[in-house]
C-alpha cells in the first residue's frame, strides 16, 4: 500500500537506512515534503527555470528549519546527491517573546532564541543556511532568500538579471490575489509574476488557503496522482538526503569541526 510520511521519515540515520530498504523491496513510500511547493519559493524555482539567472551556484536561505531548509537549498541549487563539505556555528540570544501555536504573547517578556548558521560547499555551488528558532511565527524576525547565479541574482523579491552583456534587466515577484479592494472573486491567491510572465500558477486559484496550506494541498495532490500511476512527489531518498545533512549541520555545529559528508545507500 502507498504510504506518505510526515518530515522527517525517521529520527536518525539507521532509521533513514532501514526505510530505504524497504523502498529498494517495492515499498512505494512518498514524503510530504511541502516547502519548494509554497508559492513564493515555487515561484523562485520559476524564475531559475526561466534562464534569466544563468546557472545558479549559490543561495542563501533563512525561511526554514532543518531538513526544510536544506530541501530547499538543494532545489535552488539543483543539487542531487552530491557529498558537501559543511561548516556551521549555533548562537543564543534574547528577544521579546514572539507569538507561538498558541497565538500571540500574553505578556511582554524576554525569551531565549536559538540560531543556526552552516555553509554546504558542494564544490562549485554553494549553499547558506540560517535559522531563528522563533522565525516561523515572529512579527519582527524575517524571512531571507537569494538565489545567484552566472547571469543574474534574484535577492528576496527583487530580480535583475542580462539581457545581453551590456543591457541589465530589473523587477519583481509580484503577488497576484483576488479578493482586495472592489475585487468581488473571492479571497485567494492566483500565483506570481515577473518581469510580466507567471513564475508560479497557483493550482488551487478558488480556495482560500494560507501558503502552506497550498504547499500542503500541492503535495497531497502529487501523491494521489503517484498511486495513479503519476511521477512521485517526493522519493524517500531525496527526503533522506535533506534530513542526513540537517543532521550533519546539527553535528558540524556541537562539535566546531568540518564535515565531508558521505555517500549514503539511498543515494
Amino acid at each position: 500500500m502507498p504510504a506518505l510520511s510526515e518530515t522527517p521519515p525517521a529520527p536518525d540515520l539507521p532509521g533513514l537506512v532501514a526505510l530505504t530498504d524497504l523502498v529498494k523491496s517495492g515499498a512505494p513510500i512518498q514524503v510530504a515534503e511541502q516547502y519548494a511547493f509554497q508559492p513564493e519559493h515555487a515561484a523562485r524555482l520559476g524564475v531559475a527555470a526561466k534562464g534569466w539567472l544563468g546557472e545558479v551556484f549559490q543561495t542563501q536561505v533563512s525561511a526554514a528549519h532543518g531538513y526544510h531548509g536544506v530541501s530547499l537549498i538543494r532545489r535552488f541549487l539543483g543539487i542531487g546527491f552530491e557529498d558537501a563539505t559543511i561548516r556551521a556555528s549555533k548562537f543564543k540570544g534574547s528577544v521579546v517573546k514572539s507569538p507561538d501555536r498558541d497565538g500571540p504573547p500574553k505578556v511582554d517578556s524576554l525569551e531565549e532564541e536559538g540560531q543556526t548558521i552552516a555553509t554546504l560547499d558542494f564544490d562549485g555551488r554553494f549553499g547558506v543556511f540560517d535559522f531563528v528558532g522563533t522565525q516561523y511565527f515572529s512579527w519582527i524576525r524575517s524571512q531571507r532568500v537569494m538565489l545567484r547565479g552566472t547571469n543574474g541574482e534574484l535577492n528576496g523579491y527583487d530580480l535583475r538579471f542580462l539581457r545581453t552583456f551590456q543591457t541589465p534587466a530589473y523587477g519583481r515577484l509580484e503577488r497576484v490575489d483576488t479578493g482586495h479592494g472592489g475585487n468581488l472573486e473571492g479571497h485567494a491567491h492566483s500565483g506570481i509574476q515577473a518581469m510580466g510572465e507567471w513564475v508560479y500558477r497557483n493550482p488551487f486559484p478558488a480556495a482560500r488557503l494560507a501558503d502552506d496550506e497550498i504547499a500542503i494541498a500541492t503535495a497531497l495532490r502529487g501523491m494521489g496522482e503517484f498511486t495513479q500511476g503519476g511521477p512521485p512527489p517526493y522519493p524517500l531518498a531525496e527526503a533522506c538526503q535533506d534530513h542526513y545533512l540537517a543532521m550533519t549541520i546539527d553535528e558540524a555545529a556541537r562539535t566546531g569541526e568540518t564535515i565531508r559528508t558521505q555517500r549514503q545507500p539511498w543515494a
